[in-house]
């Protein structure tokens, strides 16, 4: 059966597992070493060349990490996957692989509160511009264009806005404009949307996240041509180190197994948390693309409605940042943490955790109300969830 005819589950489950032909382990064995031995042959290869497959240091390659990669690469129908130490290295190589001082950059206005940073810290000192535009319309885009601009660069659903990229539009303009399209993609990973599928240059995703889904690995993950993959990794990725380790890789081929599993369950609790949110007396608003009230409904639904909305809530609550704080200090079963797609339910304040670092007024031009909430749903009973966001309601 060819690998890619098959369904989304059993890619999952099969991709990139090959066991253990000395042993007849079903489960793909985990090479913790850090170097490998070399002989005459090897070396004969290596010097001639014919790099392909040959093992010379964990800094280079490792076969639990070519298992994973194989694993991701499959699911999302990328010619080739690169994974790093976290999601703030993908994002880092993966734009530093296109842009250097002196090029420009247009972003999204509401991005990951570390992708921010990147942008308008380190990028600033390495004379790289980045613009932030309020909206990615051809009019905004074409304003924003110079002769610089190596690279657009967005999220697929925004963080913690909930906005959903127009991603056949950027796609299309950036091809015509001769420059890379680049998607973070990890509110939704591959079981919810695909960019490639729209014309998408170039995937990063925080593997800590849904990819992994367990809560004990921090990685990240690049995925596109196979020719940009390898520059990657044969220059940048190696002599800036990051590496993720074996056992992260294995710990992520496990995890994947189940994302189709963990997906489901998770953005059917949403839906049922969102909508008794909306209810509320004592939420300003609720922000849920699988809501009729969301504002890009039918776009989420056009785009990755079919399998479900996401397990990502964001809502308001009166009182402003004092408000919210009172909501947070009282969560009982929800983990009042940073990060998202773990098993359990986490609930975290953007104004006060993970966008703390910029102004008031940055993070009002981005959409973040000092009182929001930012929910990352997990597998438990739905009624409990309920029930905890409730009584840290009341409270």
């Amino acid at each position: 059966m060819e690998e890619m005819n098959m369904g989304f589950a059993t890619k999952a489950v099969h991709a990139g597992q090959h066991g253990d032909p000395v042993t007849g382990a079903m489960v793909s064995p985990m090479f913790l070493t850090s170097t490998f031995v070399w002989t005459p042959e090897k070396m004969e290869r290596y010097q001639n060349g014919d790099k392909a497959g040959i093992f010379t240091y964990g800094r280079s390659r490792n076969p639990t990490q070519n298992d994973i990669q194989d694993k991701i690469k499959t699911l999302y129908g990328a010619p080739a996957c690169l994974v790093t130490s976290s999601g703030m290295a993908a994002i880092s190589l993966a734009i530093l692989s296109f842009v250097h001082p002196g090029d420009h950059i247009i972003s999204g206005k509401t991005i990951y509160g570390g992708t921010f940073g990147l942008f308008s810290h380190i990028f600033e000192e390495m004379k790289i511009d980045v613009t932030f535009l309020q909206d990615l319309s051809e009019e905004s885009l074409n304003n924003a264009l110079r002769p610089n601009t190596k690279l657009i660069y967005s999220e697929s659903v925004y963080n913690p806005t909930l906005e959903i990229c127009e991603v056949d539009r950027i796609a299309q303009w950036a091809k015509s404009k001769g420059i890379v399209s680049m998607i973070d993609n990890t509110f939704l990973s591959p079981y919810l949307f695909n960019p490639f599928e729209h014309g998408i240059d170039v995937v990063v995703e925080s593997a800590t996240k849904y990819i992994n889904g367990h809560g004990d690995v921090i990685a990240g993950h690049i995925c596109g041509q196979a020719d940009f993959i390898e520059r990657i990794r044969s220059s940048i990725y190696q002599e800036i180190g990051s590496v993720p380790s074996p056992f992260s890789c294995w710990l992520m081929l496990r995890g994947l197994k189940t994302l189709h599993l963990r997906m489901k369950a998770q953005c059917e609790n949403a839906m049922e948390v969102a909508k008794w949110l909306e209810k509320s007396p004592l939420v300003e608003k609720v922000i849920y693309p699988g809501l009729a009230s969301h504002p890009q409904h039918a776009l989420a639904t056009e785009l990755y409605g079919k399998r479900g909305y996401g397990a990502m809530i964001s809502f308001v609550v009166k009182g402003g940042l004092e408000g919210g704080q009172k909501f947070m200090n009282h969560i009982k079963l929800a983990k009042y943490a940073v990060s998202l797609g773990d098993l359990d339910t986490m609930a975290e304040q953007p104004a006060t955790q993970t966008h703390g670092k910029m102004s008031r007024e940055e993070r009002m031009l981005m959409g973040i109300d000092d009182g929001m909430i930012r929910l990352s749903i997990g597998v438990e009973d739905v009624r409990d969830i309920i029930a905890d966001v409730e009584q840290a309601l009341n409270a």
